[in-house]
């Protein structure tokens, strides 16, 4: 995935939930990891890993757990 646009995308997310007056969900695949566990190598860009639980902290948004498969995506 190209990552480019990352930060874009992040600021524009805290700028449509902050406008919100009631409890929102916000559902998605951002093809952007919180934890460095979560890659499958050893190639992290923790940089942009901050940014991203940082975005996660900064609007209190809380992780649905995930019952049953680690991802969402398989290979079969």
């Amino acid at each position: 995935a190209d990552h480019g646009r990352s930060a874009d995308f992040l600021a524009e997310l805290k700028t449509k939930v902050e406008r919100c007056t009631i409890s929102v969900v916000v559902p998605g695949d951002f093809n952007l990891i919180r934890w460095a566990s979560y890659k499958s190598s050893p190639n992290v860009d923790r940089v942009r890993m901050r940014l991203f639980n940082d975005s996660i902290a900064d609007l209190a948004l809380r992780e649905i757990a995930r019952v049953g498969a680690r991802f969402t995506w398989t290979n079969k």
